[in-house]
Protein backbone atom coordinates (compact mmCIF):
# COMPACT_ATOMS: atom_id res chain seq x y z
CA UNK A 1 0.00 0.00 0.00
CA UNK A 2 1.07 3.54 -0.69
CA UNK A 3 2.03 5.30 2.53
CA UNK A 4 2.33 8.81 1.07
CA UNK A 5 -1.15 9.67 2.36
CA UNK A 6 0.21 9.39 5.91
CA UNK A 7 2.56 12.39 5.57
CA UNK A 8 -0.13 15.11 5.35
CA UNK A 9 -1.74 13.62 8.46
CA UNK A 10 1.63 13.66 10.21
CA UNK A 11 2.20 17.28 9.20
CA UNK A 12 -1.26 18.27 10.44
CA UNK A 13 -0.49 16.57 13.75
CA UNK A 14 2.75 18.60 13.92
CA UNK A 15 0.76 21.78 13.26
CA UNK A 16 -1.59 20.87 16.11
CA UNK A 17 1.35 20.29 18.45
CA UNK A 18 2.96 23.57 17.35
CA UNK A 19 -0.24 25.52 18.06
CA UNK A 20 -0.52 23.76 21.44
CA UNK A 21 3.06 24.64 22.37
CA UNK A 22 2.62 28.22 21.14
CA UNK A 23 -0.59 28.77 23.11
CA UNK A 24 0.91 27.18 26.21
CA UNK A 25 4.00 29.37 26.01
CA UNK A 26 1.85 32.51 25.57
CA UNK A 27 -0.30 31.47 28.53
CA UNK A 28 2.75 30.85 30.74
CA UNK A 29 4.29 34.15 29.63
CA UNK A 30 1.13 36.03 30.60
CA UNK A 31 0.96 34.27 33.96
CA UNK A 32 4.61 34.35 35.04
CA UNK A 33 6.37 37.12 33.10
CA UNK A 34 3.68 39.70 32.47
CA UNK A 35 1.81 38.84 35.67
CA UNK A 36 -1.20 40.37 33.94
CA UNK A 37 -3.49 37.62 35.19
CA UNK A 38 -3.42 34.89 37.80
CA UNK A 39 -2.91 31.25 36.94
CA UNK A 40 -6.47 30.51 38.03
CA UNK A 41 -7.83 32.87 35.36
CA UNK A 42 -6.00 30.83 32.71
CA UNK A 43 -7.09 27.45 33.97
CA UNK A 44 -10.11 27.09 31.66
CA UNK A 45 -11.01 28.71 28.34
CA UNK A 46 -12.04 31.29 27.16
CA UNK A 47 -9.31 33.14 29.12
CA UNK A 48 -11.32 36.35 29.18
CA UNK A 49 -8.43 38.37 30.61
CA UNK A 50 -5.80 36.96 28.28
CA UNK A 51 -4.33 38.61 25.20
CA UNK A 52 -6.05 38.47 21.83
CA UNK A 53 -3.31 36.18 20.49
CA UNK A 54 -3.77 33.76 23.40
CA UNK A 55 -7.54 33.65 22.88
CA UNK A 56 -7.11 33.13 19.15
CA UNK A 57 -4.46 30.43 19.64
CA UNK A 58 -6.68 28.55 22.09
CA UNK A 59 -9.67 28.78 19.74
CA UNK A 60 -7.51 27.62 16.85
CA UNK A 61 -6.24 24.67 18.87
CA UNK A 62 -9.83 23.68 19.55
CA UNK A 63 -10.56 24.02 15.81
CA UNK A 64 -7.69 21.62 15.05
CA UNK A 65 -9.46 18.94 17.11
CA UNK A 66 -12.84 19.43 15.44
CA UNK A 67 -13.26 19.21 11.66
CA UNK A 68 -9.77 17.80 10.87
CA UNK A 69 -10.89 14.57 12.54
CA UNK A 70 -12.82 13.85 9.33
CA UNK A 71 -9.58 14.38 7.40
CA UNK A 72 -7.68 11.88 9.55
CA UNK A 73 -10.46 9.33 9.20
CA UNK A 74 -10.78 9.61 5.42
CA UNK A 75 -7.01 9.39 4.97
CA UNK A 76 -6.90 6.23 7.10
CA UNK A 77 -9.83 4.78 5.14
CA UNK A 78 -8.11 5.58 1.85
CA UNK A 79 -4.91 3.95 3.08
CA UNK A 80 -6.58 0.86 4.56
CA UNK A 81 -8.58 0.15 1.41
CA UNK A 82 -5.55 0.55 -0.86
CA UNK A 83 -7.08 3.46 -2.77
CA UNK A 84 -4.16 5.86 -2.37
CA UNK A 85 -3.40 7.69 -5.61
CA UNK A 86 -1.74 10.96 -6.61
CA UNK A 87 -5.04 12.83 -6.61
CA UNK A 88 -5.87 11.83 -3.01
CA UNK A 89 -2.35 12.80 -1.98
CA UNK A 90 -2.70 16.23 -3.62
CA UNK A 91 -6.06 16.77 -1.91
CA UNK A 92 -4.56 15.79 1.44
CA UNK A 93 -1.69 18.24 1.01
CA UNK A 94 -4.10 20.98 -0.06
CA UNK A 95 -6.12 20.41 3.10
CA UNK A 96 -2.96 20.60 5.18
CA UNK A 97 -1.75 23.81 3.47
CA UNK A 98 -5.14 25.45 3.90
CA UNK A 99 -5.18 24.51 7.59
CA UNK A 100 -1.70 25.98 8.08
CA UNK A 101 -2.80 29.21 6.42
CA UNK A 102 -6.03 29.16 8.46
CA UNK A 103 -4.11 28.72 11.73
CA UNK A 104 -1.67 31.53 10.96
CA UNK A 105 -4.47 33.87 9.97
CA UNK A 106 -6.69 32.88 12.90
CA UNK A 107 -3.99 33.33 15.53
CA UNK A 108 -2.27 36.49 14.32
CA UNK A 109 -4.85 38.46 12.32
CA UNK A 110 -8.44 37.16 12.64
CA UNK A 111 -10.15 40.15 11.03
CA UNK A 112 -13.87 40.37 10.46
CA UNK A 113 -15.69 41.50 7.34
CA UNK A 114 -17.01 45.07 7.54
CA UNK A 115 -20.26 44.40 9.40
CA UNK A 116 -18.44 42.20 11.91
CA UNK A 117 -20.50 39.10 11.32
CA UNK A 118 -18.16 36.91 9.29
CA UNK A 119 -14.48 36.22 9.90
CA UNK A 120 -12.29 36.56 6.82
CA UNK A 121 -10.72 33.21 7.72
CA UNK A 122 -14.00 31.67 6.53
CA UNK A 123 -12.64 32.11 3.01
CA UNK A 124 -9.82 29.74 4.00
CA UNK A 125 -11.97 27.36 6.03
CA UNK A 126 -14.60 26.78 3.31
CA UNK A 127 -12.09 25.49 0.70
CA UNK A 128 -10.49 23.27 3.35
CA UNK A 129 -13.89 21.87 4.27
CA UNK A 130 -14.78 21.38 0.62
CA UNK A 131 -11.50 19.50 0.14
CA UNK A 132 -12.32 17.01 2.88
CA UNK A 133 -15.87 16.60 1.63
CA UNK A 134 -14.51 15.97 -1.87
CA UNK A 135 -12.07 13.40 -0.44
CA UNK A 136 -14.99 11.57 1.18
CA UNK A 137 -17.15 11.71 -1.94
CA UNK A 138 -14.29 10.47 -4.10
CA UNK A 139 -13.38 7.77 -1.59
CA UNK A 140 -16.94 6.43 -1.56
CA UNK A 141 -17.05 6.49 -5.37
CA UNK A 142 -13.83 4.49 -5.81
CA UNK A 143 -14.72 1.80 -3.28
Amino acid sequence: MNTEIILPMYYLMLLTVAVFLFSTSIRLKEIFLNKSVSGEEHRHPPFDKGSRILKNAQRNLTNLFEFPILFYVVCICIYMTGNVDEYFIKLAYWFFYLRVFHSIYHIFFNQLIVNGSLPIRTFIWVPATATVVWMWVRFISVM
